[in-house]
């Protein structure tokens, strides 16, 4: 069995303050990640600083496990220019990048048919890490990610550029965050040439069965999450905005194949609504019926709760649409930790959450081009989709 980096979140029950704790490939704590997670709590979130680690791990093995960086006792303690060559190693050999001196000193690192797509999370990752080591002394010379001749324009311009170590920007393109007003210069000694921010398409028809078949698998699966993980790729919707529902947003849709739900920057305002199979709502039924019945705390069905609202006496607002086995309101970080990761590893694939909703766009484009007879009709469609979708621009469609 390969040992690799691994980290693990906080347990809930202990003293200390670290959000993960890593591991390195004997399975002692290292001391340097671990601090790195901690450190970065105070300008990025969970959330980033995980996805950070899930970048720097493989390179963490490698650089401990590889033999020619073994030989040439190459560490991340290393001098700059030892760090550099051993990232330079790592983007040829494993991420398979190409890269090329520029004449102004920094390298250039050009993306081909084979680079893995984590090669800028990578970079980011890294030189955010030296950067607290730097800081807090673990580090004692300079930070190898960071161009010095660059670093010193950024300094000139500190009355015009401010500071910000954040998770990287989506561009405006991706529908995802408002475009940036202001330009920054960037002070990296490793930059990415030629490339344009393309959506990752998810076109494989079979994915959802893949995922869900896998999952029947798993002893936690249950009917729950089996209604859940179809209404990822049935509706289209964000996690949040599934798990979020209440018993009210399906009542007032008439308890069919839609519910009322919140979008992105809504602040809980219900301002859409998604639509789900026949199918599927029938679990629905089931689920309220029996296995939530069962962890709701009053053990009612769906036609009491029907009733108390009849007569004025519930707010359906109130009453969650899926409960954990604690009766709290199902999170999407509880989902997606316990289920749909666990169920894609089964499945040996890789997929994002969020890529589900990109899934679905991609299947209803492409029955759009299929069913459309004339091009006025595809328009039309195009507008409904894009109203379905609460997306404020036309340009995440294109």
């Amino acid at each position: 069995m390969v040992k690799i980096y691994r980290f693990v979140k906080r347990p809930a029950n202990t003293d200390h303050r670290h959000p993960f704790l890593v591991y390195d490939c004997t399975g002692k704590l290292d001391i340097a990640l671990t601090r790195f997670a901690f450190l970065a709590t105070v300008s990025l979130n969970e959330k980033t600083i995980e996805v950070y680690l899930y970048a720097l791990l493989p390179y963490f093995t490698w650089l401990n496990t590889d033999f020619y960086q073994v030989r040439n006792n190459r560490h991340w303690q290393s001098e700059p220019h030892v760090v550099r060559q051993s990232v330079e190693d790592y983007l040829n050999q494993e991420l398979n990048c190409q890269i090329q001196s520029s004449a102004k000193g920094y390298q250039l690192i050009r993306l081909t048919a084979k680079t893995n797509s984590q090669v800028r999370m990578f970079l980011v990752s890294l030189k955010c890490f030296y950067k607290f080591m730097k800081l807090k002394g673990y580090y004692q010379y300079q930070n190898p990610l960071i161009d010095n001749q660059s670093e010193i324009l950024l300094e000139i311009k500190s009355s015009e550029l401010e500071e910000n170590l954040q998770y990287p920007r989506m561009p405006y393109v991706s529908g995802v965050q408002e475009p940036n007003s202001r330009q920054r210069l960037t002070d990296s000694y490793y930059k990415l040439v030629g490339l344009e921010w393309i959506p990752q398409i998810i076109d494989d028809p079979t994915l959802p069965s893949q995922i869900i078949s896998c999952g029947r698998q798993l002893k936690q699966w249950d009917l729950r999450t089996e209604i859940i993980t179809r209404k990822l790729f049935e509706t289209g919707g964000r996690i949040s905005e599934i798990v979020g529902l209440t018993l009210a947003d399906w009542v007032k849709r008439g308890m069919r194949q839609e519910a009322d739900t919140f979008s992105k920057g809504s602040g809980g305002i219900r301002v859409k609504f998604i639509r789900f199979s026949n199918d599927t709502a029938k679990l629905l039924r089931r689920y309220f019926n029996e296995e939530r019945c069962h962890y709701d705390p009053n053990k009612y069905t769906l036609d009491k709760y029907c009733q108390l609202y009849k007569q004025g006496q519930i707010d359906l607002h109130t009453v969650p649409l899926y409960l954990t086995k604690r009766r709290t309101q199902l999170t999407p970080d509880h989902y997606r930790d316990n289920y749909w990761k666990p169920a894609c590893q089964k499945a040996l694939i890789n997929v994002d959450i969020h890529q589900a909703r990109h899934w679905y766009v991609t299947m209803a484009l492409r029955q759009i081009f299929e069913t459309s007879k004339i091009s006025a009709e595809i328009e039309r469609r195009k507008r409904e989709l894009k109203e379905y979708m609460k997306w404020r621009s036309e340009e995440t469609i294109k």
